[in-house]
C-alpha cells in the first residue's frame, strides 16, 4: 500500500523528481517532437540545379571502390563528383588519377603533405575542394559512407528546389548494425543526437550537421568566409561551419530515408571513444545560446536521475517515485518509438531506459572533454 502521509524530505524529493521529469518531458516534445510532423517525402517536378558532390579521403583506397560506384549511379541529371586526396599512403592518389582521365564527371584534387603540414585537418583540403567544384550546391560525403539509394543527390537537393531561401541541408546518416554493445551505444548517441540537431533546426534555431550527410551553397561558404573562424581547430568542418552560416530561416532537413548515407561504426569502445572526444571537443566553441540550450538538457537529465535514487534510496518516497518513473516512460517510449521509427530504427526506442541512464555518465564525461578537452588531428 502507497504511503499516504509522507515526510517532509520525501515530498521534497518526489517534487523535485516530478519538476525534473516534467522539463524532460517538455524537451522531448519542444525538441524530438518535432520529427513527427516532418514529412519524410517531398516531390519536386522543375529543373533539377547542378551539383558537385564532395568527398574528401585520406587513405581510403577501399572504402573508395565501394563508394565511388555507387555515387556515378545516382538518378541525377546534372552532378560532378570532386575526389580530394588530402595526402594519402595508400591507392587513392593512383586511383583518383585513373577516375578523372576516365571518367568526365569527375574531378580530382591532390593535396601534399607540404601543403598541409602548418593546417589542421581537412579544411585545408575541403576548401581547395570547394573551390574546384563548378556548381552552386554542394552536397558532402565521406569516403567511408554508401547512400541508402540511387536517389540521394535528389532527395538531399530538393529542399532548395522547394524554398529559395534554403542555403543549408541537413541529412542523416546512420551506423551500420553490428551485433555488439559497442554498435549499439553508438548508434543510440546517434539517434539522440540526429533527433536533436534535427529538432533544433526544425524550431528555426540549426546548431550543427554531420559532414557525412550535408549540404549548403557555395556562395554562403564563401559568404562566411568558410573555415576562417575556426581554422585552427581540427575538428569542426560540419557543425561549427553550421554554427557560422546557419540562421533561422536558411537552414532545412531531410529525413528521407532514400537520403540516408549508411557509415561504419568504429568496433571498439577505444576507437568509438577517440572519436565522440574529437567531436565533443569542438563543443566550446558553440554559440553561448546553444551551449547553454544544450547544458540545460544535460542538467536537467543529471537532476532527474540523482533525485530518482535518492528517491528509491529513501523508503518512504520510494513507491511513489517509481510511479513517476513509470509515467515518465509511459510517455517517452511511445514518443521516441514514432521518431526513431522515422529514422529506421524504431526498436532502439526499447533501450532508451538503459541509456537514459548510461548517458548521465557519457554527458559528464564529454563536457569535461568540452571543457577542458585537447584537440586531436583528423
Amino acid at each position: 500500500m502507497l504511503p499516504i502521509d509522507l515526510s517532509i524530505i520525501a515530498i521534497v524529493l518526489l517534487s523535485g523528481l516530478a519538476i525534473f521529469s516534467i522539463i524532460q518531458l517538455f524537451y522531448h516534445f519542444w525538441v524530438f517532437g518535432k520529427l513527427l510532423n516532418k514529412s519524410t517525402k517531398e516531390e519536386y517536378a522543375g529543373t533539377w540545379q547542378p551539383v558537385s558532390v564532395v568527398v574528401c579521403a585520406q587513405s581510403e583506397y577501399e572504402n573508395l571502390q565501394q563508394l565511388l560506384p555507387v555515387l556515378l549511379h545516382q538518378q541525377y541529371p546534372n552532378f560532378e563528383i570532386i575526389l580530394i586526396d588530402d595526402a594519402s599512403w595508400d591507392k587513392t592518389t593512383s586511383y583518383f588519377e585513373e577516375l578523372q582521365a576516365q571518367e568526365p564527371r569527375i574531378k580530382a584534387v591532390f593535396i601534399t603533405d607540404e601543403m598541409k603540414k602548418n593546417t589542421k585537418g581537412k579544411k585545408l583540403a575541403l576548401t581547395l575542394g570547394i573551390k574546384a567544384a563548378k556548381n552552386e550546391l554542394l552536397l558532402f560525403t565521406d569516403a567511408d559512407c554508401i547512400p541508402n539509394s540511387e536517389h540521394w543527390i535528389s532527395e538531399m537537393v530538393m529542399p532548395y528546389h522547394l524554398n529559395p531561401q534554403t542555403q543549408i541541408v541537413l541529412g542523416y546518416s546512420p551506423f551500420a548494425k553490428r551485433n555488439s554493445m559497442v554498435n549499439l551505444m553508438a548508434q543510440m548517441e546517434n539517434l539522440l543526437t540526429a533527433s536533436s540537431y534535427f529538432g533544433y533546426a526544425i524550431n528555426n534555431n540549426p546548431y550543427m550537421g554531420v559532414g557525412r550527410n550535408m549540404s549548403y551553397k557555395k556562395s554562403l561558404f564563401f559568404s562566411v568566409k568558410g573555415f576562417a573562424n575556426h581554422h585552427h581547430i581540427a575538428s569542426g568542418d560540419d557543425d561549427l561551419f553550421v554554427q557560422d552560416a546557419a540562421n533561422t530561416i536558411n537552414t532545412a532537413v531531410c529525413i528521407n530515408p532514400k537520403a540516408f548515407v549508411n557509415t561504419k561504426a568504429k568496433t571498439s569502445f577505444g576507437d568509438w571513444f577517440s572519436q565522440k572526444v574529437r567531436h565533443n571537443y569542438v563543443g566550446k566553441y558553440y554559440k553561448q545560446k546553444h551551449r547553454m540550450q544544450l547544458s540545460f538538457f544535460a542538467f536537467t537529465h543529471a537532476f532527474f536521475w540523482l533525485f530518482l535514487i535518492a528517491c528509491i534510496i529513501y523508503e518512504p518516497s520510494r513507491y511513489w517515485c517509481l510511479i513517476i518513473l513509470s509515467i515518465s516512460w509511459m510517455i517517452r517510449i511511445p514518443l521516441m518509438f514514432k521518431i526513431f521509427k522515422k529514422l529506421k530504427r524504431a526498436n532502439y526506442a526499447l533501450w532508451l531506459p538503459l541509456f537514459d541512464f548510461l548517458f548521465v555518465f557519457y554527458n559528464i564525461i564529454f563536457g569535461i572533454v568540452t571543457i577542458f578537452g585537447k584537440q586531436k588531428k583528423w
